[in-house]
């Protein structure tokens, strides 16, 4: 019997360091995501200047932000301290699903924003390839549907399994029930690929190209005095995107690294260093809403009027 009561506190990880050390990280990150990106959603919505097409992705951003914020953070945080599952079955599979679903619908959104900046800089006398809001929402959903499908397995994958013990209550875990362990790699490699590596690539070369123009004053030359301004202003855009992206893929390259060699060497791999390393992404929530507040003058205006 005194076994088995070590055996059951050995879940409970309040009083180890890197427990203490977690929660001292993810208590303010929580704090400055959720009133940081409710901020910009309430800016956005009652300032009539700032509803334009572009910044419907940025509400979408902040939205993602927001479900990873309010449903992860918390649920990451109640199986650190105490890691065995007593939250449900829809849970198990549900605290799976939505973080992969917003994380994939940011880096989806912001590789929009990316080529609607590449369209924009090279064509500054004409229209974004977004031209209404209708047409950006129409994308936004497409991101979220997309999303949704690349993670649907999850929802299938992930479930309660249970351990019975003699005279008590038994002990339930969420985990992964694969067929096999390659379709575990395979499953990871392949959300490795479409969510990180091609939009990265994307991103590299659309900013690229939007790098090389505004480190030339070629374009000036071939635009008409009426699309000067017009191309200043979206320089400015496109250098606040470029910082979005590079901050977003610092955020969440350690976690997707270290889940795959987690994946790839069968649970062998820095399992110690994927916490924090899951902290990391989650702290892109709380970075996004300062690093957009500090970087453009006109949305930080905005926010003291607002407040």
């Amino acid at each position: 019997e005194d076994i088995l009561k070590e055996f059951e506190q050995s879940f409970y990880t309040f009083g180890n360091y890197s427990t203490v050390i977690l929660l001292s990280l993810y208590v303010p990150t929580f704090i400055i995501a959720l009133l940081g990106n409710i901020l910009i959603i309430l800016t956005v919505l009652a300032d009539e200047t700032l509803r334009k097409t572009k910044n419907f992705y940025l509400i979408n951003l902040a939205s993602s932000d927001l479900c990873i914020t309010l449903v992860c953070m918390p649920m990451t945080v109640g199986t650190i301290v105490y890691r065995l599952w007593i939250y449900g079955e829809f849970l198990c599979k549900f605290t799976a699903f939505l973080p992969g679903v917003a994380v994939a619908s940011s880096i989806f959104t912001l590789t929009a924003m990316s080529i609607d900046r590449y369209v924009s800089i090279q064509r500054p006398s004409r229209p974004h390839w977004v031209t209404s809001p209708g047409q950006a929402v129409c994308i936004i959903i497409s991101t979220w549907i997309v999303s949704g499908i690349l993670m649907g397995p999850l929802l299938y994958i992930r479930q309660v399994d249970t351990l019975p013990l003699p005279n008590k209550a038994p002990m339930r875990f969420c985990i992964e029930k694969w067929p096999k362990d390659d379709d575990r790699q395979a499953f990871g490699i392949f959300l490795l690929f479409v969510v990180y590596v091609i939009p990265s690539v994307t991103l590299a070369l659309c900013y690229g190209h939007v790098g090389k123009a505004l480190c030339t004053n070629q374009m000036l030359r071939n635009t008409s005095d009426s699309s000067n301004e017009r191309l200043s202003s979206r320089k400015k855009a496109a250098k606040i995107l470029i910082v979005m992206v590079l901050v977003f893929m610092v955020c969440w390259l350690p976690y997707n690294i270290i889940s795959l060699s987690i994946d790839i060497t069968q649970g062998s791999g820095p399992i110690d260093a994927l916490p924090f390393s899951l902290w990391l992404g989650h702290a892109h929530s709380a970075i996004n809403p300062v690093m957009y507040w500090s970087l453009n003058r006109r949305f930080r205006e905005r926010v003291q009027g607002l407040m």
